[in-house]
């Protein structure tokens, strides 16, 4: 049956073996420290960060880049826009738009954080197999509802899928072909709304199976977690890296591009 993989969550490196409630703890402080950066020296801190914990995680390089290329792709229309609209010292021209250096700096502050943060996210919960993200996300006492949706969608978006394709197929078997007019529209509409009928349906019935084998909402798992001395290294260096980031913040220490 086809299931949705993380390539990046088979591995043996260090991140590999820690605790998914840290990880999940150190992803959380490490963005929203790299977020709300706004100096460029503070942003070089970010990506340098994020490249350690990569490597830390011993993360595929091609599929890393590939990743990284689909969000550098959003980033590069920043590039287009933001030198050109911010007021500031004149850099360049371009036909009537003028660069100005403080628009240059803003959007390399925000191409440096995002992807900083992209790497520490993918190398801290990339590397968790669904399942044990949902028992990080339990042991950090969310929500259980949010992780039962989180559990269940990774469960069943592909059976989602599957379900649309074979109505597809019906449809195309019917000598149905899409078209700009009312009745490709309506024919749609009509696969959406017995899609989630179905989905609805299924929900139904999957829960009341859960229900007669005993399920009391809370997802068990046979691997025991416990907090060890790396578990509190990796805390720690988290720690220490937001402390770097809000001291470059708050001292506006000058990068030259």
């Amino acid at each position: 049956m086809q299931q949705l993989t993380e390539p990046f969550a088979y591995g043996n490196s260090i991140i590999h073996t820690m605790h998914p409630g840290f990880r999940l703890a150190c992803a959380f402080l490490f963005s929203l420290a790299g977020a709300l950066v706004t100096n460029l020296a503070a942003a070089t801190g970010v990506l340098t960060a994020g490249i350690i914990f990569a490597i830390a995680a011993r993360l595929s390089l091609a599929t890393l880049l590939n990743r990284l290329l689909i969000v550098n792709f959003f980033v590069l229309f920043l590039w287009v826009f933001l030198p050109f609209s911010r007021p500031g010292e004149p850099v360049f021209n371009i036909g009537p738009f003028t660069a100005t250096l403080e628009g240059i700096i803003y959007t390399a502050i925000i191409t440096l954080k995002s992807n900083g943060v992209i790497l520490a996210m993918t190398a801290l919960i990339s590397t968790m197999e669904v399942q044990t993200l949902g028992a990080g996300m339990q042991s950090l006492k969310l929500p259980e509802k949010l992780c039962r949706l989180l559990l269940f969608s990774w469960r069943y978006v592909h059976v989602m899928s599957t379900e649309y394709s074979r109505m597809r197929r019906a449809a195309a078997m019917r000598a149905f072909s899409p078209r700009t007019n009312m009745t490709t529209y309506r024919t749609y509409a009509w696969l959406m709304g017995m899609l989630l009928v179905r989905s609805l349906d299924r929900a139904q019935r999957v829960w009341q199976a859960m229900l007669c084998r005993g399920f009391d909402g809370t997802f068990h798992t046979l691997t025991s977690y416990r907090i060890g001395k790396r578990d509190v290294a990796l805390l720690l260096a988290t720690l220490g890296c937001v402390a770097i980031f809000i001291f470059l913040e708050f001292n506006k220490i000058e990068v030259l591009l």
